[in-house]
């Protein structure tokens, strides 16, 4: 006899929360990378004003924008990849859940470090 939580709905339920949660922190990320990575490119242009004392890099900014986009690039391309291994079900969610988490986790460190520059 299966147990009520082996449903596939059940199933499905518990991959969609696992995933969601996985992309909390680069969610909590996303907007103040956004919104640095685009002042500083728009100011390497000279279409935006940067606060007193700092210095408007495009390199730096596009980094930003890279970073806030690594956790939403990563999903897709961790659940291609276990799929073409050939991998269970199960699995293919942790590792891809895995791979969104810590690109998370770097996007929230690069949000860190660039509130002090």
């Amino acid at each position: 006899m299966r147990r009520s939580a082996d449903t596939p709905p059940a199933r499905i339920a518990q991959a969609v929360a696992l995933i969601g949660l996985a992309f909390l922190p680069g969610l909590f990320a996303a907007l103040p990378l956004v919104f640095n990575g685009a002042q500083h490119v728009l100011g390497a242009g000279g279409h935006a004003t940067m606060p007193e004392g700092t210095t408007a890099s495009l390199g730096w900014g596009l980094t930003l924008l890279g970073a806030a986009a690594l956790p939403f690039v990563a999903a897709p391309v961790a659940l291609v990849t276990a799929r073409v291994r050939h991998l269970p079900r199960d699995r293919t969610v942790r590792v891809c859940a895995t791979a969104v988490c810590g690109c998370g986790l770097l996007s929230c460190l690069m949000a860190a470090v660039s509130a002090a520059v």
